[in-house]
């Protein structure tokens, strides 16, 4: 038998299951004679086929077999561990959305109270990766318009923060405001307004609180808390009596750190100190770290002792040691700008702004001049991984077609999607690997 013909098979099989699936659950209990084949627990739950055998997220599959049942509440479908939503139920056939990565090759199980089965066969998913514009819209007026994703509006986003309930924090850092985006309940809105130049979000260890700083570092930084709905509280950390005086006259970015629980800052002068996020009490950690440059801060979360900091204006990134104090260059060349990928100790950077980890320790740069985000493996190979290198402009598609203008802040949630603050088109892009 030819391709052609195999597929054609494939697709009239397709759409007969569909045709029988629509036919059967637009069934009602007068039509049925009201037999709508209730889940029987004396009998074992039996699996036939399923269809389609592949695809990706959100992929409409028919499940055929019997004593299923009519009650979705007592159905659960896995794809693998990825418990899939189950839309109908009518006895013998199950209809059910693929979840978002279970796997390349899934297990398809059901489970119905304390009963179960599996199929033989595998289910193929087919990765999707996109980058798309969550809000905002290139060569907006900048007004800063609150509203759903489509109506809002941003005046140049700089940095951005996700938190563990996926909400994403943006600074704007010439709209003077800080804004928060719920994509599930398609809104935005500002946090607080007419506050002097915030710089790059953080959140603290557990994911909740979200903390900026202001670029002028005698105001001190913003607290966000869900506790108090979000209502900002501006705070300054003050020295511990008896350490030494420190100065912050810039300060471009906050690090938590998993171990010690305190927070570190760095500013532009070179002084680096910690405070501790409910008392404020600080204490200057060194002094003269790369004075003369913008700095963004994050902590390796493989290992807490070990501070990276990426100075904007050096185009490099450098670590630093909390137990041995050693400040050393990590990638990039100190000075030189420039773009290229491969080790990391011939990478080059322009301009790099906010960086981050991801659940596996990569590190993310959101390198502005070259209009890309980059990363850094745990081996020390940098890759751009979104957006054409010296190449400006909006584009949304594949990662190998989508474009950045002056992409300054870069954020990864835990299943590894980035969210990015375009600046110069005043958007808040995506890459959401599903």
């Amino acid at each position: 038998m030819n391709k052609k013909k195999k597929d054609l098979q494939s697709i009239n099989l397709f759409f007969g299951l569909i045709l029988v699936a629509i036919t059967i659950f637009s069934c009602n209990n007068e039509e049925t004679g009201g037999n709508e084949k209730p889940y029987d627990a004396s009998k074992p739950v039996t699996l036939e086929t399923f269809y389609p055998d592949s695809g990706g997220i959100a992929t409409k599959m028919i499940i055929k077999g019997e004593n299923f049942g009519t009650d979705i509440k007592k159905v659960k479908v896995y794809y693998n561990k990825k418990q899939a939503a189950v839309v109908r139920a009518n006895g013998d056939m199950l209809y059910v959305i693929t979840p978002r990565q279970p796997g390349d090759t899934c297990n398809i199980s059901v489970v119905i109270d304390k009963d179960s089965a599996s199929f033989s066969n595998t289910f193929k998913y087919t990765t999707q990766i996109t980058v798309t514009t969550i809000a905002g819209k290139p060569g907006g007026d900048g007004s800063g318009t609150d509203g759903t994703l489509a109506e809002a509006t941003f005046n140049r986003p700089r940095f951005v923060a996700v938190d563990a309930e996926r909400n994403i924090f943006v600074s704007e850092f010439v709209g003077n405001r800080v804004r928060q985006i719920n994509e599930e309940a398609n809104l935005v809105t500002t946090l607080i307004k007419d506050v002097s130049n915030p710089n790059a979000p953080s959140v603290d260890a557990e994911g909740k609180k979200v903390f900026v700083p202001l670029d002028n570092g005698a105001d001190g930084f913003i607290e966000f808390d869900p506790e108090t709905q979000w209502t900002g509280k501006k705070m300054k950390p003050r020295k511990v009596e008896g350490t030494p005086d420190f100065t912050l006259d810039w300060q471009h970015s906050l690090a938590p750190n998993l171990k010690d629980q305190l927070i570190y800052t760095r500013a532009y002068n070179g002084t680096l100190i910690s405070f501790n996020a409910r008392t404020k009490a600080a204490q200057v950690v060194d002094v003269n770290l790369m004075s003369s440059s913008d700095s963004f801060l994050a902590f390796d979360p493989f290992n807490p002792n070990i501070l990276y900091l990426c100075y904007t204006a050096k185009h490099c990134i450098y670590t630093y040691d909390l137990d041995t104090k050693e400040h050393k260059l990590f990638a990039g060349e100190q000075n030189v700008a420039g773009w290229a990928d491969g080790e990391r100790e011939d990478a080059q950077f322009r301009t790099p702004r906010q960086i981050t980890f991801d659940k596996d320790g990569i590190l993310y740069v959101a390198d502005s001049d070259n209009h890309c985000i980059r990363t850094i493996s745990r081996e020390g190979i940098v890759t751009t991984v979104i957006g054409i290198a010296g190449v400006k402009g909006y584009v949304d598609g594949t990662p190998d077609d989508a474009l950045f203008n002056s992409p300054c802040g870069v954020a990864v949630d835990d299943e590894g999607t980035i969210y990015v603050g375009d600046a110069e088109n005043s958007c808040i892009r995506k890459l959401a690997i599903q």
